[in-house]
């Protein structure tokens, strides 16, 4: 099979996740993409994503410390931009002038702006640039969008997304917390944009309001997630951080075919709520789907449906061969390795989008309008009132996110 060459750039937690979805990929007759470098700022940390390398794929990829002299220092098709959203922008862009093709983590960038800098590089450049969302990819998010589009819960008209958690603990990093560096709504948050644009479509309007409850974040005793990267940081993280970025947010969704969506996410406090729901006028779906989830359904004709009960009616849904492959239950609840999996399928798609030509799932405008929608709460917890997904796409709504951009040098991106 053909394979492109990926360099991997930001070899902290979540770049050590990528080379374990890169081992599940390797592990199936799929594989399309070959690690032929990695990049960090941090010797530590790429000395240390070198040896994982090594164990999990038995490669030991070239390293860089800089992207230029990686991108000058060895032939290669593509770049993973696995760093902290700030600079995915800079990253990419860079990249994209170089010729190379562009996956990055999500969010695709830390402001509209910057994504419409990528896009633009991207275009100028005739480059694939796709964005590493893994959620809707999920075969509890295909199914209920399968069921959907069959009208197997009739007409939508309403949507409940509720996420929110209690507890001042820092989230995953310290830097998640610094509104410079994105935050934790719209690290988090952009995840659910996705699931709502994704089965409901356009987002025409939002009414939203955003609040910093935890100004002081305080230190788990235990490891996010078991790997070596984390439990180096943990053992160097301070007791306490300062919060400045918001950590609660509430919103009203309008849909461009008229769906509202109740949207209540946030991290912080002491109330906590978990809660999907899709209504139509004949039925109901309890989830969008999510990563290792499960989804319910219930109508008037079929009753309430487990996921399998909703598998065993959903006439002509297929997965992609590499997700049968991964999934032949159809069903991921419980699959330790469901993280790496999903990762899998998002470089072999973008290697595939390289190799044939077909159009990137989540592409530069998909991942900006995701971008946009978690701002546009933000944008109208800052104006005071609802804005357009218009206003906010063009930039024309920006003052929480211009803030971002001037700390960061950035000149704002518009038509």
């Amino acid at each position: 099979m053909e394979r492109i060459r990926i360099g991997l750039v930001g070899c902290g937690g979540m770049g050590t996740r990528h080379l374990h979805g890169l081992r599940s990929l390797k592990q199936t007759p799929f594989n399309n993409v070959d690690l032929v470098a990695l990049c960090d700022v941090n010797k530590e940390n790429v000395e240390l994503a070198a040896k994982e390398a090594f164990r999990l794929l038995g490669v030991t990829p070239r390293t860089f410390t800089d992207l230029a002299s990686m991108i000058s220092g060895i032939e290669m098709d593509a770049v993973d931009v696995v760093t902290d959203p700030s600079v995915h922008h800079e990253v990419a862009c860079a990249a994209l002038e170089m010729g190379l093709h562009i996956m990055v983590e999500k969010p695709m960038a830390i402001t509209v702006g910057t994504c419409r800098m990528m896009i633009e590089a991207a275009e100028k450049n005739n480059r694939v640039l796709s964005v590493a969302e893994n959620y809707r990819r999920d075969p509890s998010a295909r199914l209920v969008n399968h069921l959907l589009n069959a009208g197997a819960i009739g007409r939508p008209y309403h949507a409940i997304l509720h996420h929110l958690s209690p507890g001042r603990k820092i989230f995953i990093t310290p830097w998640r917390h610094l509104k410079n560096k994105g935050g934790p709504l719209i690290d988090m948050g952009v995840h659910y944009t996705d699931l709502i644009r994704y089965q409901l479509g356009e987002v025409a309007e939002v009414y939203g309001d955003v609040r910093l409850v935890e100004k002081v974040r305080t230190k788990s005793e235990t490891m996010s997630m078991d790997y070596e990267f984390y439990r180096r940081r943990l053992q160097a993280m301070s007791t306490e951080v300062p919060a400045y970025a918001e950590d609660v947010s509430l919103a009203q969704f309008k849909m461009t075919d008229g769906v509202t969506v109740d949207w209540n996410v946030g991290m912080g406090g002491y109330g906590s709520v978990g809660l999907e729901l899709i209504l139509g006028d004949q039925g109901a779906f309890h989830g969008f789907g999510n990563r290792g989830a499960r989804v319910k359904m219930r109508n008037s004709e079929e009753g309430e449906l487990d996921q399998e009960g909703m598998l065993a009616i959903a006439k002509e849904y297929e997965l992609d061969p590499l997700s049968k492959h991964f999934f032949p239950s159809g069903i991921t609840q419980g699959d330790p390795e469901v993280d790496w999996k999903l990762i899998a399928l998002e470089y072999h798609e973008f290697a595939e989008a390289i190799l044939t030509g077909r159009k990137a799932e989540v592409d530069g405008e998909e991942g900006m309008r995701d971008v946009a929608a978690i701002y546009a709460v933000f944008e109208s917890s800052r104006a005071g009132r609802s804005v357009s997904m218009d206003e906010v796409v063009s930039c024309d709504v920006y003052a929480y996110q211009d803030e971002i951009d001037q700390a960061l040098g950035v000149a704002k991106s518009k038509d």
